[in-house]
């Protein structure tokens, strides 16, 4: 299957500028794993003059000698052997002295564990020697928290030394799209819903075939990537990993509070606070407040997984894995399928915050709205609630997908509990619907009657991702 590098025009024109630029440079980029940064790399450099290295589970001197490799091909000789970071550096340092060559380390977490003084040494040649040199020297790792508490934290020997940093993160659905440009809009949802918006996950799927097809062959099969990829990353990142698991799938089950996700789970709720910690900071898990609220409590904490496949994962594929071990995966697909249109749902919402944001880039609404989020209070939840504090505006949302039209019974109910969001007296309030398959008509006459309230369908949102 042919895969597809979709957008990244804005990282790719700031390596372009500092590069045209022909200044020395030393640009850290990393995020988490599969999202496209190596990748970005090898687009940008293209035909550059580069050596790219990249780091494994090597002894130092096997990994030593790997990169004594990359040079010898480069540098077309019969013999090139380094015995030492020393050599090599000096190496480097020889040749950028003469022209701009773009030097990439990929997997910087797997060469400093080889040798955890190789910062330290890199530190030392750059503030000796190669900062005064042609060189565009990239640091490219894979754990988020790693790379921003060994590389960019003010304890780190680099630190102070890079020029840039580039986060790379998950594409939005905008971009999501292009992957799968001659389906509809419902499909491209659907595939979203399951894959979120990273590349090397969203070129697993078959744009011929259905959202059920695509799961069953992709994920539900054990020999596939996507079987066993969220269990590559974990144990790849984390320590007790079974502990992590039954928090993941506690979560995805539709435990989302604290005491919920503790109860669930089986975590103590002390010890809890430590892994939700790591799993947030890993990009897993994020966690959200109502978006009227100044301060973050725990009580008004919400958690939810923020890796789409991740999230269906927990939720259908590690509870039955027995079934899809045994070859019994017709059950559990039956399943997935009954559940389905509410398992969206929540995705769903999230690319109609999306949409949302793009509408007030756009300048589409009379106001602009500077805060986009969810509201809950005891028992009631607003899918959307957006603000403008400047101008005292707010804005609810309901976000349906549902086989049936939205009807007046939804527009009451949600002005009803927009009376409950203490926020600002003397607001002027707006109200905006997305619904999957349309308005009934007495709610598409309500709306042109009363200027506040926004209706939009599928192909209306749509329209705000071009």
């Amino acid at each position: 299957m042919l895969e597809k590098f979709v957008d990244r025009e804005y990282e790719l024109k700031i390596l372009d500028k500092r590069c045209d630029a022909k200044k020395p440079e030393f640009l850290v980029i990393y995020g988490r794993r599969r999202v496209g940064k190596t990748e970005l790399i090898k687009r940008f450099f293209g035909k550059k003059k580069h050596l790219y290295f990249l780091g494994d589970l090597r002894k130092e001197e096997q990994t030593l000698k790997a990169f004594s490799e990359v040079i010898r091909v480069s540098a077309k000789k019969d013999y090139l052997k380094f015995d030492t970071w020393d050599d090599l550096f000096g190496y480097i340092k020889d040749s950028v002295e003469k022209e701009q060559i773009i030097v990439v380390f990929d997997e910087v977490g797997y060469i400093n564990k080889a040798n955890r003084a190789w910062y330290s040494i890199l530190q030392r040649y750059w503030d000796e020697h190669l900062k005064n040199t042609k060189i565009f020297l990239i640091l490219c790792g894979s754990s988020v928290s790693m790379m921003e508490k060994e590389v960019l934290g003010y304890r780190s020997p680099l630190y102070g030394r890079r020029t840039g940093q580039i986060e790379l993160k998950p594409l939005g659905y905008k971009n999501v799209r292009e992957f799968f440009p001659t389906r509809d809009e419902k499909t491209r949802i659907e595939f979203y819903s399951v894959l979120g918006g990273i590349p090397a996950y969203l070129n697993e799927f078959d744009e011929k075939k259905d959202v059920f097809e695509n799961i069953e062959k992709r994920i539900l099969s054990p020999d596939e990537f996507l079987y066993k990829e969220p269990v590559f990353i974990l144990l790849e990142e984390l320590r007790e990993p079974t502990t992590y698991f039954s928090i993941l799938t506690a979560i995805s089950q539709g435990a989302n509070k604290y005491n919920e996700i503790s109860q669930s789970s089986y975590v103590e709720p002390n010890k809890l606070s430590k892994y939700l910690s790591v799993l947030l900071n890993l990009g897993i898990v994020s966690k959200t407040t109502p978006v009227t609220k100044r301060q973050e409590f725990r009580r008004n904490t919400l958690y939810s997984i923020n890796d789409n496949l991740f999230n269906f994962w927990f939720k259908y594929v590690y509870p039955h894995k027995s079934l899809i071990e045994s070859g019994e995966t017709k059950p559990l697909l039956n399943l997935i399928k009954s559940e389905f249109d509410s398992y969206v749902a929540s995705a769903f919402e999230d690319i109609c915050r999306q949409a949302l944001r793009n509408i007030s880039i756009k300048k589409d609404f009379p106001f602009s709205l500077q805060k986009i989020g969810r509201w809950w209070h005891k028992e009631d939840e607003i899918d959307i609630v957006a603000l403008n504090d400047d101008e005292k505006i707010i804005l609810f949302g309901e976000c349906k997908w549902s086989k049936k039209e939205v009807g007046m019974k939804t527009v009451k109910e949600l002005e009803k509990k927009s009376g409950k969001v203490e926020w600002k007296k003397r607001r002027k309030e707006y109200f905006i619907f997305f619904s999957r398959n349309g308005f009934e008509k007495d709610v598409i006459n309500y709306a042109k009657e009363n200027k506040n309230i926004y209706l939009l369908n599928l192909q209306d949102i749509s329209m705000t991702f071009q």
